[in-house]
Formats: structure tokens, sequence, C-alpha cells
């Protein structure tokens, strides 16, 4: 078995940092040889599970998880570019009040298709942003569904909850409680 090739030379030093793999001067590798050097070490030591790959608990399911195309990495720069422009001009429909008079958009139906290209495509920011506020939309009948991959998603998670605990909290006790002055 073998690593797939849409995992980048960054990505495949991420799984060796967050695994904890002992593989010196990863960093100095190449990408073909650290590819083999993790298929290596993955075939005599054993890992531990990491809450940034939630579907990841063992050797086999990284192995499986490696050998499959990276996930939402379809899109080469330009076409990541196109994307983030529908999304912003859904973002401009749906800030211009809903209203297609106020956009290049004909009809109902060209912004739907555009949202269903940028919702492929929600380990973005912008095209989050622009489903989220399309969803909104009470003339579109069915919902756009995003399409995360999962380590965004606990990205997304761990910062929500991040966000909560800095948030000012008020909290009421009762009972009996003695102050002493002094």
């Amino acid at each position: 078995m073998s690593i797939d090739k849409t995992f980048t030379k960054k990505d495949l030093c991420e799984f060796i940092f967050l695994y904890e793999m002992d593989i010196e001067d990863y960093s100095e590798m190449n990408k073909s040889t650290l590819q083999i050097e993790i298929l290596s070490y993955l075939k005599y030591n054993k890992i531990t599970f990491v809450s940034d790959f939630p579907t990841i608990h063992n050797n086999e399911d990284l192995i499986n998880y490696m050998s499959k195309p990276k996930p939402n990495n379809d899109l080469n720069y330009k076409q990541r570019q196109e994307v983030i422009q529908k999304a912003k001009k859904i973002i401009a429909y749906a800030r211009g009040g809903y209203s297609i008079a106020l956009t290049e958009y004909v009809s109902l139906d060209e912004i739907y298709d555009d949202g269903l290209i940028v919702a492929d495509q929600c380990d973005i920011p912008t095209c989050r942003r622009a489903i989220t506020e399309l969803n909104l939309d009470s003339k579109i009948r069915n919902k756009i569904d995003m399409k995360i991959s999962s380590k965004v998603q606990k990205q997304l998670e761990n910062k929500n909850k991040n966000k909560q605990e800095l948030m000012p909290s008020l909290s009421i006790k009762k009972g009996d409680f003695q102050v002493v002055f002094e």
C-alpha cells in the first residue's frame, strides 16, 4: 500500500508531528522519502489517538486514510479563486437583502447552482459564510449542506469552545454566606 500523491510534504510532516513519529530530520527529506519513512514507521510502531483526526484510531486507519486522495483537495489555485468569487457573489446577494435585482444573477436557480458548487469547498471560510447566509434565504426551499473535512470540523469545534470559555458569564449561587469584617 502507498500514500496518495495528493498529500503534500507539509501534510506528511504534519502527520509525523501530530502522531509523534520518531523520524529524524523529516523536514529535510523530500516527499517520496517521507512517504517511505512513514509507511515503514507505521509497519513497526503503534500510533495513539489524536483529536485532530477523530476518524483515525490506529495504524490501519491512518494507512487507509493516506492511501485515498486527500479530502477537499481537488482544486488548484485558479479553481479555488473561482469558487471564492462565486462565494463572494452569494454573500453580496445575501447582504443585498436577498434581492436578485442587485446582483449579476438572472434567476434563483443560478444562485442555487452556485451554492451547490460552493458548498463542496466549505473548508474555505468564505464558502462557509456564503452557504450559511444563503441558507437564511426564505426563497430557497432545500437548504444546502456544507461539506467540511473532519479536520476542519474539529478546528471549528475547538474554536467555538474557546470562544464560549472567553465569554463572561454570570453565575448565581444561593445559600447562607458569612461576611466577616476585621
